[in-house]
């Protein structure tokens, strides 16, 4: 009887830390940028295309060990491995795609949200539809991460996220040591958010297809409605500068993890 006691004041305790401990967000006013990169080696960032965005929010930063870590505890999830790389206000990493949706969903319930996603698993695959409209937490969709890397309406232009000079912004190949650092150590970008260049990569919600830019909607677009694989933005600790645009996209299937992948949330 003591031990159930014992479990339901430790269940209690982590609820009660997760609901205390608001993830901090960055409001980002809508607007019309221009997505994507006609100049790159890789034809999957062309065209350059226009896109029009209502206001959402993001994180101010990437979601760190510590707070994935609180998941893991509450829900029984298997914590990720750091590499021995560091835990706490590191960066998490090692996060399928499918471990990020879980993550926002536990994360709107504990701060009272509804939740984003509706998700359904069996032995065969997971299934996984998003409300946009709800107030919950989810993750950004690949116009967003580009728009708010890039400074959303307060955009300097810059070649990486928030300067001319990846030095001040971005945990990379030539500064970090061959690993992550703590979350919101460089300075931010134009719109206060940390790390877009830079320390992990980070999921975002779209499917990818190669030729999405050549048919994607100009008003907020989620993605191709079919495909297997999910998208992933973002430089990482051990690339070289060639590798930090914010343009660049990745994609892996939504069960996989690697060792430069987290992500950050995002909201209405």
């Amino acid at each position: 009887m003591k031990n159930v006691v014992l479990s339901v004041i430790s269940i209690f305790f982590v609820s009660f830390l997760s609901y205390s401990q608001k993830t901090e967000m960055v409001l980002v006013q809508g607007g019309t940028f221009v997505m994507g990169n006609d100049y790159s080696i890789n034809q999957d960032e062309s065209p350059e295309h226009k896109v029009t965005l209502t206001d959402f929010s993001i994180g101010k930063n990437e979601v760190t060990f510590e707070e994935f870590d609180r998941f893991c505890v509450s829900t029984g999830w298997e914590k990720p491995d750091d590499a021995k790389l560091g835990r706490g206000k590191n960066p998490v990493m090692n996060i399928s795609w499918e471990a990020a949706v879980m993550y926002c969903n536990w994360l709107s319930k504990m701060e009272g949200l509804d939740r984003a996603y509706t998700i359904k698993r069996d032995s065969l695959a997971t299934t996984v539809l998003c409300n946009f409209e709800t107030n919950g937490y989810r993750l950004p969709t690949e116009a967003e991460w580009e728009y708010a890397a890039k400074g959303g309406t307060q955009s300097k232009g810059f070649a990486f996220s928030g300067s001319n000079n990846p030095d001040e912004v971005a945990w990379y190949f030539l500064n970090s040591n061959g690993m992550p650092h703590p979350v919101g150590e460089k300075k931010p970008n134009e719109l206060g958010i940390y790390d877009m260049s830079g320390n992990v990569r980070e999921w975002c919600w779209d499917l990818y297809d190669k030729d999405y830019y050549k048919k994607s909607p100009e008003s907020n677009p989620t993605g191709p409605t079919v495909g297997v694989r999910r998208v992933y933005r973002g430089g990482a600790w051990n690339f070289k500068i060639d590798f930090l645009r914010m343009t660049g996209r990745e994609y892996m299937g939504p069960s996989k993890n690697y060792g430069n992948v987290g992500f950050r949330v995002a909201k209405r």
